[in-house]
């Protein structure tokens, strides 16, 4: 199965939401997330705890909404709802390795809010790096999407 039919089965299933493609929020989100990686590097070293939660709730996520948005989808608020965003962005930017440092990204800020478990400024850097690149690459995915 293609990543299309891969979306489609994701929003048979709830996991997904068809929208209506919205570049303009697109790439709102995009800004927000590079303003806000910018905030967790400036914070990293004094506070590793908050620029991890801030990395996955104010960077890869918006980022992986954004862009699910540019494939015409959202989340739903179903649980599992942020393990459903990197797997469909797994699907949508062919990207395995990065997706999966994604992914644990996910999971290690779980475990700093739930399980009051403290990240090391090196896992933190690394995973502003991540952030980096899926933004990079949901930017060029933006540009195919409108034909630049």
């Amino acid at each position: 199965m293609g990543a299309a039919e891969e979306l489609k089965a994701m929003a048979d299933r709830q996991e997904l939401e068809p929208i209506e493609r919205d570049a303009a929020k697109a790439s709102a989100l995009l800004a927000d997330a590079r303003r806000s990686l910018g905030t967790c590097r400036s914070i990293a070293s004094k506070d590793p705890k908050s620029a991890l939660l801030l990395a996955w709730d104010a960077v890869a996520l918006p980022t992986l909404t954004a862009a699910l948005a540019i494939a015409d989808y959202r989340v739903t608020n179903r649980m599992g709802h942020h393990r459903v965003a990197v797997d469909a962005a797994r699907l949508l930017l062919a990207s395995d390795a990065l997706m999966s440092r994604i992914g644990s990204l996910r999971r290690m800020r779980d475990r700093g809010m739930y399980e009051m478990e403290s990240p090391e400024v090196a896992e933190v850097a690394e995973a502003m790096d991540d952030c980096d690149q899926l933004i990079e690459l949901v930017v060029i995915a933006a540009q195919r999407a409108e034909g630049h």
